[in-house]
C-alpha cells in the first residue's frame, strides 16, 4: 500500500521558474573550508584505492625480501674501553704536559683520535692488512654494478665537459688504504659515561675481532707514545728557557752594580738616604718659614719706626728725660720770675738762652737717637733678609740633592724588582723542568680496555625483520603516495560532496547502482520491487522535490545529463513511478529523440510518438500510451527525425507542458544529453525545474561543469542533482551504505 502525497497544484497558469530554486546552506559553509584539509576525504581515498595501496606494498615487500637475501652477511664485533681524565694518571699536580682534560673538548678530541689515519696507519701495520684491503678494494671497484656505474659517470663527465678542450685536469689523490680501513670503523660514546664502544664491520667474523681489538691496544700505546713525546718536548723547552732566564739574570746582577758604582749609590736600599734627605729638606723648609717671619717683622718695624719717627725710643732715653727735665725746671723758673722782671731783665735773658740751649741740645739728641734706632732696624730687616736668601738658596739645592735622590733610587729600585722577577722565573721554570723530569718518567694511562672483542655469532647486517619491515612501510607509503596521484590525475566525480561542491547545487537524491546489468530490469525496480534500496531511493527524492519549494513539486519536471549512459531515463521511469505510487498522475514524454529508451524499457509502441505530434502528423491525445505502471502514461520519442532541435523549438511542446495541471499532475521530460547537443538547453528553458544526473565515477568535473553552465545560459531553472549508480556502502557515495543495510520486514 503505498503512501498518499498531498494533492498538486492544479492553477492552470505554470508558477513562475523562480519559486523552485532550492538554497543550498550547506553548499555556502563548505564554500568556506575548501582550503581546509578533510582527513575524512583522506580516508576516502585510501579506502578506495586499496587495491592499489596493498598490489605496491606486496611488490616492494617481495622486492625488500629478494634483495636482503641477496647481501652478503656482515659481522660487527665491538671493544669498549674507559677514557678517563688526565688528571687521574698524573702523581704531580702540575699542567706541564696534559693541560685541562675535564671538559667535552678533552673527550670529542679523543674521539677524532679514534677515527684518525694516523692511529689507522698503526693498525694496519700492526695487523698487516696491506694485501687484504687491497684485494677488497678490487672487488668493489671490478663488481659489475660499480664498473656500470664508473662507466656511467664518466660518459656523463665526457658530455658536459664535451666542446671544452682547453680545460685542464688537475691530479687528484687516492683512495688510502687508512680510508679503506676507517670505512669499516665506527666510535659510539655511551652516555653519561665515560665508556666509548669501538666497533669494526667486516665479512670474515675474525677479522673484525682482531680489528677492534687492534685499534684499542694500539690507541692507548699512541696516547702513552704520545704523552712521551709531549714530555720531551715539553723538557727541552724548559731547559732552554732557564738557559735564558739564568743569563738574563746575571746580565740583570751586573747591570744593578755598574749603576750603583756610576751614581755612588752604597746602601743596598735606597729608602734610607731619601729619608736623612728627606728632614734636611724639612728643616730647612722649618727655618726658611722663620726667616721669613723674622724678615716680615723687621720690615714691619722698620716702617712703623719710619712713620712714627721713634717716638718711642726717644721717650724711653734718659737724656732726653734729662734734657727735657732740666727744660722743664728753666720754663718753672722763668715763669716764676716773668712776675717780677721783665724779659729784658737779665736774669730773665740768662734764662731764656740756657732754656734754648738745652732744647737744641734736646733737639739734637733726640735727632741722633731717631738715626741710631732707625740704623739698628735696617740693620736687623737686612739680617733677616740675607738668612731667607741664603735658606732659600740651600733648600733649593737640597731639593735638587732629594730630587736626584730619588731618581737614582726609583732606577735602582726598578733594576732590583727586575733582578727579584728574573729570579722568581728562573726559579719557577727550574722547579717545573724539574717535575716534569720526574712526572714524564712516571706517566701512567688514563685509557683501559673494559671488554675485548668477541667473535660474533651472529651477521650484523642484513638485519632481516628490519629490512622487510622498512620494506613494507616503504611499500605502504609509496601506495598511498601512488593512490593519491591517481586520485588526483582522476577527474572523474566520485562523491556527493563533490559533487554539491564542484556545482554549487543540492543533492536532491542519491541511488544505488543496480545489480544486474539489464536497464530494463533496473528502470521498472521501483514499480515491481517496492521495497528495495533503489524503490526507497527515489521515494526520497520524491519528497525532496515535494519540499523543494513553497509551491511543492514542479509541474514540468525536465532530467538530463551531461554524458550519455549516466542513467538518466532509468530514473525519469523510477521516479514517475515513485509519484504514481503516491496517487499522483504522470507524464514521462521521451524527449530524447535521437537515442531513445523509454518505449523498450516500457514495452510500448514507437510508431508514433512525440516527433510524430511536433510534426502535426498525429494529435496529442493519439500519441499518449498507458503503461504497464498504474497512474503513468508515456509520449515515446516516436520516428526518428533529421532535426529534432527544430522540433523541440516547435510551439506543440508547450501544449505537452501545459498538460499540467489539465491532465496530468507531472509532467517528466526525458532529455538528451547536454554536451555536444542543443536538445536538452531548449526542453531545459520549457521546464519549470531542471534535475543534473550524474553517475558516479563516470563523468568528469569539467563535463559536468560545462553542462552545468550550458543550462544556466539556457535560462533554465537548475534546482539540484541526482547522484546515480552508487555502490552500496561504497566510500564514494554514502559511506554507511544505509540503503543496503536498512530495509522492510524483518531480518532473517
Amino acid at each position: 500500500m503505498s503512501t498518499q502525497l498531498p494533492a498538486l497544484d492544479n492553477t492552470n497558469s505554470r508558477p513562475p521558474k523562480e519559486q523552485y530554486v532550492v538554497a543550498n546552506l550547506d553548499y555556502e559553509r563548505r564554500e568556506n573550508t575548501d582550503d581546509e584539509i578533510d582527513l575524512r576525504e583522506l580516508f576516502l581515498v585510501i579506502r578506495r584505492r586499496k587495491g592499489t595501496i596493498l598490489l605496491i606494498t606486496v611488490l616492494v615487500f617481495i622486492v625488500a625480501l629478494f634483495v636482503t637475501l641477496r647481501i652478503q652477511p656482515t659481522y660487527k664485533a665491538t671493544t669498549t674501553i674507559q677514557i678517563d681524565s688526565e688528571e687521574s694518571g698524573k702523581f704531580l699536580d702540575f699542567e706541564g704536559i696534559t693541560g685541562d682534560s675535564g671538559n667535552r673538548e678533552f673527550f670529542q678530541t679523543q674521539y677524532e683520535l679514534l677515527k684518525s689515519r694516523i692511529l689507522a696507519t698503526r693498525v694496519i701495520k700492526d695487523l698487516g692488512l696491506e694485501p687484504e684491503l687491497e684485494s677488497q678494494h678490487e672487488e668493489q671497484t671490478s663488481s659489475p654494478i660499480m664498473a656500470t656505474f664508473t662507466n656511467f659517470q664518466k660518459d656523463l663527465k665526457d658530455l658536459a665537459t664535451w666542446g671544452q678542450q682547453d680545460r685542464i685536469e688537475y691530479p687528484l689523490g687516492v683512495f688510502s688504504e687508512e680510508q679503506k680501513f676507517l670505512t669499516n670503523l665506527s666510535i659510539a660514546p655511551v652516555k653519561k659515561s665515560k665508556i666509548v664502544a669501538i666497533s669494526y664491520t667486516s665479512k670474515d667474523p675474525q677479522f673484525a675481532t682482531d680489528a677492534a681489538n687492534a685499534v684499542a691496544h694500539n690507541f692507548i700505546a699512541m696516547t702513552r707514545q704520545r704523552k712521551e713525546d709531549a714530555g720531551e718536548h715539553a723538557r727541552e723547552f724548559l731547559n732552554d728557557k732557564v738557559r735564558i732566564a739564568q743569563k738574563d739574570l746575571a746580565d740583570a746582577e751586573k747591570k744593578l752594580n755598574d749603576y750603583a758604582e756610576e751614581n755612588a749609590i752604597l746602601l743596598t736600599h735606597g729608602e734610607r738616604s731619601a729619608s736623612f734627605e728627606s728632614e734636611q729638606v724639612a728643616a730647612l723648609n722649618l727655618a726658611l718659614a722663620k726667616a721669613k717671619v723674622e724678615q716680615t717683622a723687621a720690615r714691619s718695624q722698620l716702617n712703623k719706626l719710619q712713620r712714627s719717627g721713634a717716638i718711642e725710643a726717644v721717650e724711653k732715653n734718659p737724656n732726653i728725660q734729662k734734657y727735657k727735665s732740666q727744660i722743664t725746671a728753666l720754663n718753672s723758673d722763668y715763669e716764676r720770675l716773668s712776675s717780677t722782671y721783665k724779659d729784658s731783665y737779665p736774669t730773665m735773658r740768662s734764662l731764656k738762652r740756657k732754656i734754648r740751649r738745652l732744647e737744641r741740645a734736646l733737639q739734637s739728641e733726640i735727632n741722633h737717637i731717631r738715626k741710631n734706632t732707625e740704623q739698628a732696624y735696617q740693620n736687623r730687616y737686612q739680617a733677616a733678609k740675607q738668612t731667607y736668601t741664603a735658606l732659600s738658596a740651600q733648600l733649593a739645592q737640597q731639593k735638587g740633592s732629594l730630587q736626584k735622590q730619588r731618581g737614582d733610587s726609583i732606577q735602582y729600585g726598578k733594576l732590583l724588582r727586575d733582578i727579584e722577577t728574573m729570579r722568581q722565573v728562573y726559579q719557577s721554570l727550574f722547579l717545573r723542568s724539574t717535575e716534569i723530569e720526574v712526572a714524564s718518567g712516571a706517566t701512567d694511562s688514563n685509557i683501559a680496555i673494559v671488554d675485548k672483542a668477541t667473535l660474533p655469532y651472529a651477521p650484523q647486517k642484513p638485519n632481516v625483520k628490519l629490512n622487510l619491515a622498512l620494506g613494507a612501510v616503504l611499500g605502504m607509503f609509496m601506495g598511498i603516495v601512488a593512490a593519491f596521484l591517481l586520485e588526483f590525475l582522476d577527474d572523474r566525480v566520485k562523491s556527493s560532496d563533490e559533487l554539491k561542491r564542484i556545482l554549487g547545487l543540492p543533492l536532491l537524491g542519491l541511488t544505488p547502482a543496480a545489480k544486474g546489468k539489464d536497464p530494463i530490469v533496473h528502470s521498472l525496480t521501483t514499480a515491481e520491487q517496492p521495497k528495495s534500496a533503489l524503490a526507497e531511493a527515489f521515494r526520497s527524492l520524491r519528497t525532496n522535490l515535494l519540499f523543494s519549494s513553497v509551491d511543492g513539486t514542479p509541474k514540468v519536471l525536465a532530467l538530463t545529463s551531461a554524458m550519455p549512459s549516466e542513467g538518466k531515463s532509468s530514473s525519469c521511469i523510477n521516479l514517475a513511478t515513485a509519484f504514481a505510487q503516491a496517487g499522483n498522475k504522470v507524464l514521462l514524454v521521451d524527449a530524447d529523440m535521437r537515442k531513445p529508451t523509454v518505449h523498450t524499457r516500457l514495452k510500448l509502441d514507437n510508431s508514433q510518438g512525440l516527433s510524430s505530434y511536433l510534426t502535426g502528423q498525429s494529435d496529442i491525445e493519439e500519441v499518449i500510451q498507458t503503461t504497464l505502471i498504474d497512474n503513468v502514461s508515456a509520449i515515446t520519442a516516436g520516428p526518428s527525425s533529421p532535426n529534432p532541435s527544430e522540433l523541440l523549438s516547435s510551439k506543440y511542446l508547450e501544449i505537452i507542458t501545459h498538460l499540467a495541471p489539465e491532465q496530468f499532475d507531472l509532467v517528466i521530460l526525458d532529455c538528451p544529453p547536454v554536451m555536444g547537443l542543443a536538445d536538452a538547453a531548449v526542453l531545459a528553458n520549457k521546464a519549470n525545474a531542471t534535475i543534473l544526473v550524474s553517475a558516479f565515477g563516470q563523468t568528469s568535473k569539467r563535463a559536468i561543469q560545462d553542462a552545468h553552465e550550458r543550462l544556466k545560459q539556457a535560462r533554465a531553472n537548475v534546482i539540484g542533482v541526482v547522484f546515480s549508480k552508487v555502490k552500496s556502502g561504497s566510500s564514494y557515495g554514502y559511506s554507511n551504505g544505509y540503503y543496503a543495510d536498512y530495509s522492510y520486514g524483518e531480518k532473517k
